[in-house]
Formats: structure tokens, sequence, C-alpha cells
């Protein structure tokens, strides 16, 4: 969706959560110091220096505003709308696309009740891989379990808020990705356009392109990463993580 005008995305930013915990600790507390609670959990993140903006202006924005608009929501639109002001001015959207929310979705979905939210689905087999190769989990069983639990998590909430919940394949969107990403734009009431699918000219826009799970970025989409555990894993941890999961993806059609 980098390609449209109508939607910022900031870099994965991973503190949502835990600013949303932040906040039930000290929201008895004085506004300006709830506000600057929350926003410390962005400023002391390492990453977050891929957002490029102020979190001084934020919180100046913040401290003044109208007794009415003192929530939760209101402190992430702020810093959501710093953010796209900078780097997207004049769109109408934004979004985060941290892949840990997954976790945490009956709390963000709290905070955003009016929300949407978009659930990309991959064969699990190709995700625990993954996640091996980039060290996030040491051993099989780690993260074959992440992988079911979010696939799990995400559905379960999806059932509670149907007409804003929407699943998407990963095997579909790299296939066919002109098909899925208008799917993803009527879901979202923004207009497609062939842009979309130019991602390669958008990749310095995103911020955080210099991680190396984000390699791939700078290649034309590609259905080459579909299968890669059966390359990436020995015999006896295809048929491992296979056993491991084999329930959820029979369920999701990923095996017969």
């Amino acid at each position: 969706m980098s390609g449209s005008s109508d939607i910022t995305i900031p870099p994965e930013s991973y503190r949502l959560p835990f600013a949303i915990k932040r906040f039930h600790i000290f929201s008895n507390r004085d506004w300006k110091y709830v506000v600057s609670e929350v926003l410390s959990e962005f400023e002391n993140c390492k990453e977050f220096y891929t957002w490029d903006i102020s979190l001084e202006d934020v919180h100046n924005r913040l401290e003044n505003i109208d007794e009415s608009k003192r929530t939760l929501s209101n402190i992430f639109d702020e810093l959501f709308c710093t953010y796209a002001e900078k780097h997207l001015l004049g769109s109408k959207i934004w979004g985060d696309k941290t892949p840990m929310n997954t976790l945490y979705l009956n709390w963000i979905g709290d905070v955003f009740p009016q929300s949407k939210f978009i659930h990309i689905i991959r064969d699990g087999r190709d995700v625990a891989s993954s996640y091996l190769k980039m060290e996030r989990y040491d051993t099989i069983l780690e993260a074959a379990n992440r992988w079911t639990n979010s696939i799990e998590l995400a559905q379960a909430f999806g059932s509670k808020i149907k007409d804003n919940y929407m699943e998407i394949r990963y095997e579909d969107l790299v296939t066919h990705p002109d098909k899925s990403i208008k799917k993803v734009c009527d879901f979202l009431d923004v207009v497609y356009n062939s842009d979309m699918l130019d991602h390669i000219s958008q990749v310095e826009k995103l911020g955080d392109t210099d991680k190396s799970h984000h390699a791939n970025l700078s290649k034309p989409i590609s259905s080459e990463s579909i299968g890669k555990w059966k390359h990436n894993l020995s015999e006896s941890d295809q048929e491992s993580i296979t056993r491991l999961l084999q329930n959820p993806l029979r369920r999701l059609g990923y095996v017969d």
C-alpha cells in the first residue's frame, strides 16, 4: 500500500501494546505526566529513530489539547499524524504494521473500536523457517508456537469484529498482487491505482529498510519465497514442523 497517497504506515514500532499498558498504569495522574509516560515508550525504543519525527512537537501539541480529547486514542492519533504530516502530507488513514500486534489485538481494539484490521496469513512452515533464520527463536517448537498463537488470537479477535476484519493469504498476495491489493483497497474504502504494485520506487519512504529481514523489499514482487522451508530446514526439521503444525495447516488448507 506504499503507493497510496491516502495511507500512511510508519516503520514497525513494537510499542503500541506497551504504551497502552503504561497509559492504564498512570491514567489517574496529571494529563501532562500521562502523555510523557506514553510517549516515553516510543522515545526509549532503539528503533524509533526510523520514524524521523520530533516527539517534542507531539508532546507540545498534546499538552494543550482540549480536555474532552484527552484520551489514549488521541495520543496515538497525534503521534501517527505527526509522522504522516512529515512523510506523506494529505494522507487520510494511518496504520501500524508491527507483526507483534497480533498478540495484543484485544487491547488495540479497545483503544480503536472503529478501526480495521488486515490479517496476512502465511504457511506456518515458511514462517517458522523465517523465524529461525532471523534467530528470532532458537527452536522449531518456539517458532511453531508463535505462529500458531498468532493465527488463533487474530482469528478469534476477527470473529468478534467481522465487518472490520479481513484475511488475505501471503501466497495470494505475491502470486496475484493486483487482485489482492484491490480487495484491500475495497476493504479500506480507498481508490486502487497500479502504483501500489510498484513498491520498489517507494522503498526509501518506508524508513526501516536497512533491517536484514526487509532485504527483499528492493526486489520485484515474487512467489519465490513460497515453500522456502523445504530448502532452509533439514529433513528432520521439516518433519518436525509439519507434525507440530499439522492441525492448523490442515484447517487453513495448506495440507490435505
